[in-house]
């Protein structure tokens, strides 16, 4: 994950700035499911799980679950520790903190840039008072 979140200039968005999105953009992607969401929950609870706990855990087919799982592997939020036929899934906590705290940046850049053009537009009010 990038070290600047959705990097912003003074001339507005450009093409540079939407890369900077990116990153963060698939992690909130891979995290857009119900089912995602419900399958990281069951794994926090769990050192690991293979696909069969939890589809019996989740009321989705194999086949649903196996989707799933990949796009959490994908995004980095799985690991699969292989043995023998099974993959037995494990949350990647480091991958985790990152997208936490990017989407942390975020959401405080985003306020910091409201609240600039709240007191920006108030400033401008008592200026023209």
């Amino acid at each position: 994950m990038s070290d600047q979140v959705c990097p912003h200039t003074a001339s507005g968005e450009n093409a540079s700035g939407l890369s900077g999105c990116e990153s963060l953009a698939a992690q909130f992607r891979a995290l857009g499911h119900p089912a995602r969401l419900a399958i990281l929950r069951r794994l926090a609870g769990e050192k690991e799980a293979c696909c069969g706990e939890i589809v019996s855990a989740l009321p989705l087919a194999q086949s649903t679950v196996s989707q799933h799982l990949q796009v959490l592997k994908d995004a980095g939020f799985l690991t699969c520790d292989t043995r023998g036929r099974n993959c037995h899934y494990v949350l990647n906590w480091d991958q985790i903190s990152k997208t936490q705290e990017a989407s942390d940046a975020f959401w405080k850049l985003l306020n910091s840039e409201h609240d600039h053009g709240v007191l920006g537009a108030v400033n401008e009010l008592a200026a023209n008072e």
